[in-house]
Parts: C-alpha cells; sequence; structure tokens
C-alpha cells in the first residue's frame, strides 16, 4: 500500500490544524464583511454601509444562537419526506441491479481479487450515495423559493439557520439510510465472491522421503479453481499450507479414514484481513556500502520508490522500535511488497532473487541470510524465527536467540538485498512492516464507510449551502467545481512545498511558468534546469502565483483524501487516528458551509 506520508497522531495532529482552521475561517470571514461593505457602500454610502453590515452580523449571530432542536428536527423530517417524495429509494433499485451484472465485469482471475472488488463496490456506493445526496441538497430550496413554499415556513416562528441545518441534516439523514443498505449489501458481494475452496485429489500429493526413508512431508497441487491452483507443502505430521497465490492461500489439512487419506482446503487468507502493521524508518547503503540518504533512482517521474542494486553492497535498512518478546513471541512477522526493475528480462518467470537480515542496531551482530524470490504486486511473508544461526568468524555457526541476541532495547534492523547483478529491487518506507496483529474485516469495512459518509455530509452541506443564494443548475455546477478543485487539494500544496524548499523530487516539473516552459522546449519534468537568471526569475515568479493558489486550496475540501478505501482493499487495517482526524476536518467544514448558508439565506428577502 502506498503511504506517502506517515499518519500523525490525533493529539499532535489536532493543535496545529485547530490553529489554521481558525487562521482560514478568520481571513474568510473579513473578506466576506469586505465585500458585503462594498456592495453596501455602492448602494448606500460607506457609513450606512458599515452599520448594516454591523448590524447584519449581530443580527445573524442572535438568529444562530436562538436555533431550536424540535424546530430544526421538524424541518429536517419535512427534508426527509420531501426526499421520499421524489423516489430517492430507486437509488436502491440501481445499485441492486449494479450487484446483479457486476460478475459479467470484474475478472475473479485478476492478481487480487479481494483489492478489485472491494474498490469496485466502495466506489459505486461512493458515487451513488454522494449524487443522490448531491441532487438532493442543491434543488430542494431554490425550488421552494421559486413556488414561493418557503414562505410558508418563513412566516412560522422559524429562524434561517434552523431551515439550513434542518436540510442539511434532513438529506444526511437519507444518505445515512443508503450508504447503510449499500454497504451490507456491498459487504455479502465481496465475501460471498471471494469466497472458494479447492480439492486436494491423494494422487496429485507425493511423499518426500530422507536419506534413510523416513517420511518428511508431502508435497502436491491443489485443483483448478477460480482460474487459478495453488502448490501446497504439508509436515510429516500433515499439517501445513498452499503457497500464495492471486494474493491469498489456504491451510491445509489431512483427514484419515477408514484407511484412506484425504487432503481438505481451508478458506482463503489474505484476502479479506485488516493488518495492524509496525512500520519502521528507511535509510540506504549505496553500491559501495557507504551509507546514503536515498536509493538509487531507475528514471521513474513518481520517486516514492527508492531503488537498490543488485549484486553489490547496496541494501536497504529498516529499523523497527517497541520490539517486545510479549508481542512477537514465536519470531518476527515480517511482511514486504518488493517492486523489481529490469535490466535485461532473463527469465521473467523466474523472479528475482534476494536476502533479508536482522542485525543487532547496538553491536552489529547479525542473523544468517534468509533468501526469497520477490513477488510482485502481492504481499509476501517472512517469519523470522526466535532461534537464528549466525555465522561465526571460523566459519563454523551457532545459535542464537532473536530477543536475547539481536533485540537491543526493543530495537532491531532488518536488511534487505538484492542478489542479482544489473537488476533492481524498489522499495519505499512503508513497504516493510511487522505484522502485529490483526483486527476484524468486518469493522474495518465499516470504518471505511465512515470515509463514504464523511464525503456525504460534505456534498449536503455544501449543495445546501450554495443553494441558499444560488439556482439549482448554478448550485449543482458551483458544488461540482469547488469538489473538483478539492481533488487537487494535495497537489497543489506539494507543488508549493517543492517550489519554497527547491526539491523537485516532491512534485517535478515546477510552478505553471516552468511547467508552460517544458512543455515549448519539450524538457523532460525529470531533468533539473540549468541556473541561469531567467530560470530563476521563472522559479521566483512561479513562487509568487503559487502563494495564493497554496492559501485558496486550503479553504476547498478534498473528499478523495477522506477516503479509506486503499487501506480496505489492501488488507490493512485502518488507524483510530486517521479517522479521528477525518471527522474533525469534516466536522469544521460543516460547520463552516452551516454558517456561510445561514447568512446568506438570512441575506435574501425570501418572504417579499
Amino acid at each position: 500500500m502506498v503511504l506517502e506520508e506517515e499518519i500523525p497522531k490525533f493529539t499532535a495532529w489536532i493543535g496545529p490544524a485547530l490553529i489554521s482552521y481558525l487562521f482560514a475561517a478568520g481571513l474568510v470571514a473579513v473578506f466576506a464583511a469586505a465585500v458585503a461593505w462594498l456592495v453596501q457602500a455602492v448602494l448606500y454610502g460607506p457609513l450606512a454601509a458599515g452599520d448594516r453590515v454591523y448590524r447584519g452580523v449581530l443580527t445573524g449571530l442572535a438568529d444562530l444562537a436562538g436555533m431550536s432542536p424540535r424546530r430544526i428536527w421538524a424541518l429536517a423530517r419535512l427534508a426527509i419526506q420531501e426526499s421520499l417524495r421524489r423516489n430517492v429509494l430507486v437509488v436502491l433499485g440501481l445499485f441492486a441491479l449494479i450487484i446483479l451484472f457486476a460478475g459479467w465485469f470484474l475478472d475473479p482471475t485478476s492478481v487480487n481479487p479481494g483489492r478489485l472488488y472491494l474498490g469496485f463496490i466502495q466506489s459505486a456506493t461512493n458515487l451513488l450515495v454522494c449524487l443522490v445526496v448531491l441532487v438532493l441538497s442543491v434543488f430542494s430550496l431554490p425550488a421552494d423559493i421559486k413556488t414561493k413554499a418557503i414562505q410558508t415556513v418563513t412566516t412560522k416562528p422559524v429562524r434561517t439557520g434552523e431551515i439550513v441545518l434542518g436540510r442539511m441534516l434532513g438529506f444526511a439523514a437519507v444518505g445515512t439510510v443508503l450508504l447503510a443498505v449499500m454497504g451490507g449489501v456491498g459487504w455479502a458481494f465481496v465475501v460471498r465472491s471471494v469466497r472458494h475452496s479447492h480439492e486436494v485429489v491423494a494422487d496429485d500429493v507425493f511423499e518426500i522421503k530422507a536419506e534413510d526413508g523416513t517420511t518428511t512431508g508431502w508435497e502436491g497441487r491443489t485443483s483448478l479453481d477460480r482460474g487459478h491452483r495453488h502448490r501446497l507443502e504439508l509436515a510429516a505430521d500433515g499439517s501445513g499450507r498452499t503457497d500464495t497465490v492471486q494474493g491469498h492461500r489456504h491451510q491445509i489439512r489431512t483427514v484419515t479414514a477408514g484407511g484412506r487419506t484425504a487432503y481438505e482446503a481451508g478458506p482463503p487468507e489474505g484476502l479479506l484481513e485488516a493488518r495492524k502493521p509496525l512500520r519502521g524508518t528507511l535509510r540506504f547503503l549505496d553500491r559501495e556500502g557507504r551509507p546514503s540518504t536515498k536509493g538509487i533512482s531507475v528514471g521513474a517521474e513518481w520517486s516514492y520508490r527508492q531503488y537498490i542494486e543488485g549484486g553489490s553492497l547496496a541494501a536497504a535498512i529498516w529499523t523497527f522500535d517497541g520490539i517486545t518478546e510479549r508481542e512477537f513471541p514465536d519470531g518476527l512477522p515480517l511482511e514486504m511488497i518488493v517492486r523489481v526493475f529490469r535490466t535485461y528480462k532473463g527469465d521473467i518467470e523466474k523472479g528475482i532473487a534476494g536476502s533479508v537480515r536482522v542485525r543487532n542496531p547496538s553491536t552489529g551482530l547479525q542473523g544468517d541470510p534468509v533468501y526469497f524470490t520477490a513477488k510482485e504486486f502481492t504481499i509476501d511473508s517472512l517469519l523470522i524465527p526466535r532461534e537464528l544461526p549466525v555465522t561465526t568468524a571460523d566459519g563454523g555457526t551457532r545459535q542464537v536467540d532473536i530477543f536475547t541476541d539481536i533485540v537491543s532495547n526493543g530495537r532491531v534492523e532488518v536488511v534487505l538485498q538484492c542478489l542479482e547483478p544489473a537488476q533492481y529491487y524498489g522499495i519505499a518506507q512503508a513497504d516493510f512492516y511487522l505484522r502485529a496483529g490483526d483486527g476484524s474485516f468486518a469493522g474495518n469495512y465499516f470504518k471505511s464507510c465512515l470515509g463514504i459518509w464523511f464525503a456525504m455530509l460534505l456534498t449536503a452541506a455544501l449543495g445546501v449551502m450554495f443553494s441558499t443564494f444560488l439556482a439549482g443548475p448554478v448550485a449543482l455546477l458551483a458544488t461540482l467545481s469547488v469538489v473538483l478543485i478539492g481533488q487537487f487539494r494535495e497537489f497543489i500544496l506539494r507543488l508549493f512545498e517543492s517550489q519554497v524548499t527547491g526539491d523537485s523530487k516532491i512534485v517535478p516539473g515546477g510552478g505553471p511558468i516552468e511547467s508552460l516552459y517544458r512543455i515549448v522546449t519539450q524538457t523532460s519534468i525529470t531533468l533539473d534546469l540549468d541556473p541561469t537568471p531567467a530560470v530563476t526569475a521563472m522559479k521566483t515568479l512561479d513562487t509568487f502565483l503559487l502563494a495564493p493558489m497554496r492559501l485558496g486550496a486550503a479553504l476547498f475540501p478534498s473528499l478523495s483524501s477522506l477516503g479509506t478505501s486503499d487501506f480496505l482493499a489492501g488488507g490493512f487495517d485502518i488507524p483510530s487516528d486517521l479517522l479521528a482526524e477525518h471527522a474533525v476536518e469534516t466536522l469544521g467544514y460543516v460547520i463552516a458551509f452551516f454558517i456561510v448558508g445561514a447568512f446568506c439565506l438570512k441575506a435574501r428577502e425570501v418572504a417579499s
């Protein structure tokens, strides 16, 4: 799973986030007051404009302070009834139709069918729920204003803030029900789609004997099911498991009854999981074995993964903290994702060999290497046992205990090397981790649906806010525009950081003027420009242009950043800190949109 930035702890995140939120809110409030004063000044003069703006702010704040929960709930029920009258539940039939025919288009023989099915269900649910809530929220209030039905509400003791909040809550309640139904059906669809088993015929299992004739185990293969089969290895006691194919494996159990031996394959493991990873920090050694700040670039525009050269002293070293015998009594369950860059094709089916060693960060004592073959596009597992062989200076070997001799003050190093010359391993910091436990997949699926729920709340709040001062189609266009701009928020923030720090690895290509220059001159974004006075001036101007873009982008909500489907599809437990941060961010935006909508509706003379 790609994790470009570490997820901060909620306690460390909330302080700076709250300061940024208050600063942005104050900036927007001052800007809105200035615009209102200018408009009023044109109509009534500067002194009267200041008085009208001041009184309008006081009246609006008093309106918000006097809201009644009973009236808000009554208006929310009206919004729900209005949604039902518009046959909003038809979307459930559309979702059922999508589920019925999804099997025609989803390939169960893909590299990782679990990721495929989960990504499809999450995307379909997110799209339908947000789209329905968007249409409801942007057309409801303008339709009432156009037909003057809003007058039947405003003539009663109802405040404008209650109208706005009631509609937000009503449409959000409709979206919540739709999400609950779609989420439950989607979960059942995914579980049913990936569930399968294999038959193991006794004739396909062969006995393995030692030189003295004793049986040491069995090996064989399973039947073909869902377009794949597994190789299996059994120990002398008849227990074992298959290899990993399409992101999963099966446990194999030997059953002997009536003098006949049969083999039973368990359910797939590895497809629908919620791993709890313990991640470390990454550093590199170059091909001479010297410390390096980064690995080798192979020319890829996306520099998330760095590469180490095979057949040399180049290595990637992860340092893990907090390693205790209590958490890992059987050894270190290491899991890894290794990408391969080939300089020549070779035997494409053979794979590229590598090794992993564990090392004491204080004494340098390291275990003998554990050899493996890189499995691209899937997670590979290695269990580093408690008892490790260590080659001594005289060429002999001795056994050491990993917690007594290798782990130092809870810290241990894992060293990765590529063994084949002229081939490269690509890795990132998040690609190696220790499996510290497992969560519930159902619970993880629910947490992923919370990300969709947050996006739905923002959509409802945005739609209602724009509908307070725009016509339905215009409000729809405005909401879609804000959502679209928000999708580029993270990119603009990284681009500004890259421009200010001068680190083109963050976002290659530069700002708008530099990008235009590269397009005209057909210069690759991976090449650094010569530091001529013209280039320096161009980069300086880009920095001034990106500053307001960075400030403006921070004001727009990013619905994509609220999604956690990558964690779910990748089989990783969604961190609670991340959910808490998304919840607070969503609440902040909803409050801001509500206040803006209430003031805008207050400014309209809806009763006239």
